[in-house]
């Protein structure tokens, strides 16, 4: 299998080298090309002025008209070749900012005879911006954005110019579909099913490996789950720190390869089918296990430090919506309850003693009374 995928991925760069190799040739062939035809438009151009100038002198107005009309065709030449030029240059670039700019510039400027040059450069800056969106998907590890970023990719074309990027997205998509898959297993799980782990004095040995195997895997050291005991109690913790919750959130690249050696070793032997025959919740923290031993040990041996810093940074992101959109909802009740309890409440304003204004019914002076008030 793994032969088969090191193929397909070979024979994807090819494809993807020879495209971009042509893509280089052709922007470089076409510079060269507008470069030329600069020079010719700034040669004809100065000869219309020449001739301008030659009739001007001579005071015929036939040449004078002529020699308008022929310098008005060599200066809108000149235009459009230098539009060309700066076209072909921003393509040769592949720079998205300066694309945009010059497709813009053209449009904005009305200049003739470019319509197939701004094609080809607004060609380019969807080429590009559908391999961002795709690199973004992948960076960010959601399996919905990468379909629809691969759709978008053969819908408009350019499967053989991004076949390498399709390829490796395609892969990510397999194993996140499957990690997926994985974390499910458990996911679904019964409140009763985990219950019935917990209920466990001295558990069967095969259910002790599975668990201790899981608790290794989500980042325990072996000296905190000796014993059974110790593990129950990591069961029956909720909020963060539950288990299924650290299960949805584990990623196989954040485990160390020796855990994942040892682990592998403590489930040699094993099957679902023979974990399921003595307990179902021990089979889906069995198969969710072997599955992320099985990914981390198909990585490299050190996890490069810049995926790690992706995925912290991928996983502080959501956090930071999470707590934004709860941070929203709390402010939303806040201001409904305060609405609420003005509405509810009686008026407080109380009708005046016109007693007090004069400060005789108190036997106090006017000033004491306002004081008092």
């Amino acid at each position: 299998k793994q032969w088969y995928q090191r193929r397909v991925r070979a024979e994807a760069d090819r494809l993807a080298l020879e495209e971009l190799a042509k893509e280089a040739d052709k922007a470089t062939r076409n510079l060269l090309i507008s470069q030329k035809e600069e020079e010719m438009a700034a040669k004809d151009q100065k000869a219309a002025e020449e001739a301008l100038k030659a009739a001007k002198a001579a005071d015929d107005q036939a040449k004078i008209e002529e020699a308008q009309r022929l310098k008005k065709e060599a200066d809108e030449r000149a235009r459009t070749s230098k539009m060309i030029k700066r076209l072909n240059q921003a393509i040769q670039s592949r720079d998205i900012r300066e694309l945009e700019e010059t497709i813009g510039d053209a449009k904005k400027k009305k200049v003739l005879g470019v319509e197939e040059h701004v094609k080809e450069a607004q060609d380019l800056v969807d080429l590009l911006y559908a391999g961002m969106q795709l690199e973004n998907a992948c960076r960010d590890r959601s399996i919905e954005d990468i379909e629809t970023a691969i759709s978008r990719i053969k819908n408009a074309g350019y499967e053989t110019v991004l076949a390498k990027e399709v390829n490796e997205a395609e892969n990510l998509l397999v194993k996140l579909k499957r990690l997926e898959f994985l974390k499910r297993q458990v996911m679904e799980l019964k409140q009763q099913t985990i219950a019935e782990l917990k209920s466990y004095s001295q558990p069967p040995p095969i259910v002790k490996f599975v668990m201790t195997a899981t608790f290794l895997i989500l980042g325990h050291d072996a000296k905190e789950i000796k014993q059974w005991n110790q593990m129950v109690v990591l069961m029956g913790k909720t909020g963060k720190e539950s288990l299924k919750r650290r299960v949805q959130g584990f990623e196989p690249d954040t485990m160390s390869w020796d855990v994942a050696e040892a682990c592998r070793d403590i489930l040699a032997g094993m099957d679902t089918g023979s974990v399921a025959d003595v307990s179902a919740g021990a089979a889906a923290f069995y198969i969710w296990c072997d599955g992320m031993v099985e990914e981390r040990l198909s990585l490299p041996k050190v996890v490069p430090k810049e995926l790690k810093e992706l995925r912290r940074a991928s996983l502080n992101r959501e956090e930071s919506n999470k707590n934004l959109t709860k941070g929203r909802t709390v402010a939303v009740l806040s201001r409904r309850s305060r609405s609420r309890d003005r509405i509810e409440a009686p008026s407080s304003k109380v009708r005046p003693d016109r007693s007090k204004s004069t400060g005789k019914s108190t036997g106090k002076s006017p000033a004491a009374n306002r004081k008092r008030r």
